[in-house]
């Protein structure tokens, strides 16, 4: 995925196609945004927690935020690159109940 502004590889294309339900082109313009906001093609736990607090200004979102950049963080390395980003944001804003719950849970599983 390369250096900001650069093209997703096809292969990454695919495998975003099939394990999301975002079209071609909310993929592209996503990953337009994460490359802007995420240059190094990585989100780490204080900036995740910096825009969660952004989007949720009123209170302490730290908490909270920590449990969701933990179930967005699929592989455990402590960052969010790309494919978990949007294939997260997938489920939550698009999946299917069964696959909201299944994520809800994982988010709580401490």
């Amino acid at each position: 995925m390369g250096k900001a502004g650069s093209k997703i590889a096809p292969e990454v294309m695919t495998d975003l196609r099939a394990n999301t339900e975002f079209s071609d082109q909310e993929i592209l313009d996503w990953y337009k945004g994460f490359q802007k906001d995420c240059p190094s093609g990585k989100l780490s736990v204080e900036e995740f927690k910096k825009m969660y607090g952004n989007i949720f200004p009123v209170g302490d979102a730290s908490k909270f935020s920590a449990h969701v950049f933990r179930t967005f963080d699929a592989n455990g390395d402590g960052t969010i690159d790309f494919r978990e980003f949007i294939c997260a944001l997938s489920v939550t804003s698009r999946g299917k109940l069964e696959q909201k719950l299944k994520w809800a849970f994982t988010m709580y599983d401490l």
